[in-house]
């Protein structure tokens, strides 16, 4: 690469993606660059992005540098947009003029520029940085009050490497107050207080307070280096059932198992609590123990739709009628009707009527007839079935009774027409798709019949063109 820095745009534009390069281009010449100065064989400046506060951006040689805005890349527009201000305006080089300085006149000049509000704050950053980053945690809880702070938050999380861990905790805990979703903020700042000797019991208050996945992480991957002075911490008090998940999937990761196992054993509750168990259980190969468990779970809470993975591992590993009726209690399907029918023999008539009454998905319900030929079981539904699911009744038909499914798609597509736009129509032309599979001649005359009946619908027409021919 020639000299840095650059002469002319020459000396950078090849080194730089085209896309960023026109983007750059494009925010210099919207005169987004506030400032630009060289010192020595750098280039600084302000570039107003899309957040309120403009980015610093500093440019060196082999366009290596750094940027506050959030792009994961260097160079990003905003420093590209600085190299383009450079090369036009030729800044002065500072360094020698900032050498020169006898040491009273630096400081002169330092408490001049301080009386100047936008330079004052980057010299407060500079000389402080604990100091100005704790205004500026004051500063974020008010804006979280006012219903905002998505931009201070995300500015603060810039300057996490500037700080120490008391500054970086105050930042965590106002984070929590946050109006929006803190979780990205949350998992940035983590990362900083994780390399900052963290405090076990700083993290567990935090997540009894607010119960993210990145703050359970970050107090079990620093337990698990001091296991003991965690699981004193997870002892009693408050936020008890909280502390028992976190005891269990800690003592796991100890590889104490059995103390694990106990402690989810002691804390079955609800629903989550034999999950937890019995998944682990089975992840363990201890799947007969997790069988009764899921079966425990089963009797206790009924027809519980959480209940699902436990029915389902009841289902693949044993089977029986109660299991299948358990789950079919819970999510009707055909799988688990068949396998009642072939496992109860005779008594399965008895239920019969009993289980059809759970259903409430008309298409299972015509699959369910179909399969039994009950012919009259089934007109009954069609007559009385929803419009909207006359789609998904007609792929069922399709096979044993092509007419019904026929009728079907034209009264659906017909129905779509109705509606009156272009998605409508469209949709009804998916529909007669379907029916020309089963008839051509009939999809076609019933794209004729729907665009006679609408004539000055030209969307309509276009749609159905391909059916028209």
């Amino acid at each position: 690469m020639p000299a840095f820095p650059p002469r002319e745009e020459g000396d950078f534009a090849s080194l730089v993606p085209q896309e960023v390069l026109r983007r750059g281009l494009a925010y210099y010449k919207e005169g987004r660059v506030l400032r630009v100065y060289r010192v020595g064989e750098k280039v600084l400046g302000l570039v107003q992005g899309s957040a309120e506060v403009p980015y610093q951006v500093e440019v060196g040689p082999g366009l290596w540098g750094h940027c506050t805005c959030p792009y994961p890349e260097f160079p990003c527009k905003h420093a590209v947009a600085l190299l383009y201000a450079y090369v036009e305006g030729k800044a002065p080089d500072l360094a020698p003029l900032i050498e020169a300085l006898a040491p009273e006149e630096a400081r002169g000049l330092l408490k001049g520029l301080a009386l100047l509000p936008e330079v004052g704050l980057y010299l407060a950053e500079a000389l402080a940085p604990k100091k100005a980053f704790l205004e500026g945690v004051k500063d974020l809880r008010q804006a979280f009050r006012l219903g905002g702070g998505e931009g201070e938050a995300r500015a603060l999380s810039l300057r996490l490497d500037r700080v120490g861990r008391e500054e970086v905790e105050a930042y965590l805990e106002a984070l929590l107050g946050a109006p929006f979703d803190p979780e990205p903020y949350l998992r940035i700042a983590l990362e900083r207080y994780l390399s900052l000797t963290p405090r076990l019991s700083f993290l567990l208050d935090l997540y009894l307070r607010y119960p993210s996945e990145a703050l359970r992480e970050a107090f079990l991957g620093v337990a698990g280096q001091r296991g003991e002075e965690a699981l004193q911490l997870l002892r009693g008090g408050d936020g008890l059932e909280l502390k028992r998940a976190l005891r269990a999937e800690l003592l796991f990761r100890l590889g104490r198992v059995e103390e694990g196992l106990a402690a989810l054993r002691e804390g079955l509750e609800g629903v989550e609590d034999y999950l937890l168990l019995v998944e682990r259980l089975v992840a363990l190969g201890r799947v007969g123990e997790a069988l009764r468990y899921a079966e425990e779970a089963r009797d206790w809470f009924g027809k519980d739709p959480r209940l699902l993975p436990l029915l389902d591992l009841l289902v693949a590993h044993r089977g029986l009628p109660e299991d299948h009726r358990a789950r079919f209690e819970v999510r009707p399907n055909l799988e688990d009707y068949l396998a009642l029918k072939a496992k109860l023999g005779r008594g399965f008539f008895s239920e019969r009527k009993a289980l059809l009454r759970r259903v409430q998905d008309p298409v299972l319900l015509a699959r369910i007839y179909l399969l039994e030929e009950d012919w009259k079981a089934l007109d009954r539904l069609l007559r009385g079935a929803p419009l909207e699911a006359y789609p998904r009744l007609a792929e069922v038909l399709e096979e044993r009774l092509p007419e019904e499914a026929k009728g079907l798609y034209r009264e659906a597509a017909r129905r779509e027409v109705e509606r009156g736009s272009r998605q409508a129509y469209r949709q009804a032309r998916v529909l007669l798709e379907r029916l020309s599979r089963l008839d051509p001649k009939a999809a076609k005359e019933a794209a004729l019949a729907l665009v006679l009946a609408y004539p000055r619908r030209p969307a309509l027409k276009e749609e159905l063109a391909p059916l028209l021919g």
